[in-house]
């Protein structure tokens, strides 16, 4: 029964890409409205990383929760991100006062009770239109969520440890030194790394959880387990996949990457498996397990289906991730949604 549900939801995701990119063209016509360079790098993370809002759209099936609203939070934030993260790292600007400035506009987009920022205050570029557009997008969906307040302060917690990390990240020369001192003055749990840390920091999913758990009236325990079972374990389990495949890419562009931390490809697949295990068996305690059960199996199978597992000779090592029916049927899945141009 759980299996069925979850190929039945499986096929409603796939099905609701054509509404995400219609979002995504939308926000597209907004970038014809700003200078460049500015222009340039929008329209560069609307076209490279659409796949993030695909991605993050699943959360608009959460039962019980209009797939319009959440989407359009969703949709809104992640190009939020997917823009500031191109504005901190391709244009030169070595700043952490013009970063964080930034990154308000993540921030004030999940609170709609403040007033807006001047974002690009202490940035060499400047744009009226977009980026508080974006931001006004996420707050009026926002306002349409019923029991966000009770949600809040966890997504605002999340938000800001989003920030801290984008900032450091991007930070040269000495942006490694001040992330991983604020990460191991944050975050104690020895169950996980410093670098681990930092990847569970990185993720968004949480945010879109938690705006999707808003349209049910749970109690402060339950949202914080969800919130527990998220951070760090699904996002750090998230970010770690993503810099996995992106390795060879990092390696020749000298980026950071939190799997560069392990002694080898063998103990990055070890801690991995170990992150998606400790995520499935947290999973089993909150409501609708099935749909977040097949969340953490399409990021294992997600990733491992993207082409540069093949050519960066990863996968045998990688198929270890694959060792039950449920995720090897996902794997293939995706395998076929990608020949198909379904998934890029």
């Amino acid at each position: 029964m759980k299996n069925f549900r979850k190929l039945s939801l499986l096929a409603k995701y796939i099905s609701s890409f054509k509404e995400t990119k219609k979002l995504l063209k939308s926000w597209w016509q907004h970038t014809l409205l700003i200078p460049q360079p500015l222009q340039e790098q929008a329209q560069a993370s609307l076209r490279d990383k659409a796949f993030h809002c695909l991605g993050g759209s699943i959360y608009a099936l959460y039962p019980g929760v209009n797939q319009r609203v959440v989407l359009q939070a969703i949709v809104a934030l992640q190009t939020i991100s997917d823009y500031l993260d191109n504005l901190c790292d391709r244009m030169e600007v070595n700043s952490q006062q013009a970063f964080s400035q930034l990154h308000l506009s993540f921030s004030e987009a999940l609170d709609p009770e403040i007033s807006i920022s001047n974002y690009y205050q202490y940035y060499p570029y400047h744009e009226e239109h977009y980026l508080p557009a974006l931001v006004k997008a996420c707050r009026q969906a926002i306002c349409q969520l019923p029991n966000y307040q009770k949600h809040k302060p966890l997504v605002l917690e999340l938000a800001n440890h989003y920030c801290q990390l984008q900032v450091l990240k991007h930070l040269q020369p000495n942006g490694e030194t001040k992330l991983k001192q604020w990460i191991n003055n944050n975050f104690t749990d020895s169950e996980l790394t410093w670098n681990e840390w930092a990847a569970a920091t990185g993720s968004t999913l949480g945010i879109f959880m938690l705006l999707a758990a808003s349209y049910h009236n749970y109690d402060l325990k339950l949202i914080k387990g969800i919130f527990a079972c998220y951070f760090p374990w699904i996002q750090a389990l998230h970010i770690q996949l993503d810099y996995l495949i992106d390795a060879n890419e990092d390696i020749q562009h000298n980026d950071l990457n939190f799997t560069f931390y392990y002694q080898n490809t063998a103990e990055a697949i070890s801690r991995l498996q170990f992150l998606y295990q400790e995520s499935k068996k947290r999973i089993g305690m909150l409501p609708y397990s099935h749909f977040h059960e097949l969340i953490i199996e399409g990021l294992i199978c997600l990733y491992g289906s993207d082409p540069k597992v093949k050519s960066s000779f990863l996968y045998n090592d990688y198929r270890t991730l694959l060792h039950d029916r449920s995720t090897h049927l996902m794997y293939q899945a995706c395998r076929a949604l990608r020949k198909a141009k379904v998934l890029i």
